[in-house]
């Protein structure tokens, strides 16, 4: 198998980011749904998170999903923003780009 890291596209200097620990299941977990798309408009992050969630709902059961709108332009660091999410969901699923 092999191994990858994530690389964070904000960050002022290129760091390899590690990817985050993987819960044992999610059975009965509340995911928070973000669209982070420059373009909310335009619809293309809430078609990728209404896909996910299908697919998260059909193979776990219980699973419950928030949507969020959040622009990727906005003075909240991303890596901050989302720890402070860390207590509310077990994952977070952000569409970002266009």
């Amino acid at each position: 198998m092999n191994e990858y890291s994530l690389i964070n596209p904000t960050a002022p200097v290129n760091q390899i980011q590690p990817f985050a620990k993987r819960p044992p299941s999610l059975n009965g977990a509340h995911i928070a749904l973000i669209d982070g798309m420059l373009n909310p408009s335009a619809n293309w992050g809430q078609g990728l998170l209404d896909g996910v969630s299908q697919c998260l709902q059909s193979r776990f059961t219980g699973t419950t999903f928030e949507r969020i709108s959040r622009p990727q332009l906005t003075p909240n660091p991303p890596e901050i923003w989302a720890e402070a999410m860390a207590d509310q969901y077990m994952a977070l699923v952000i569409a970002a780009g266009d």
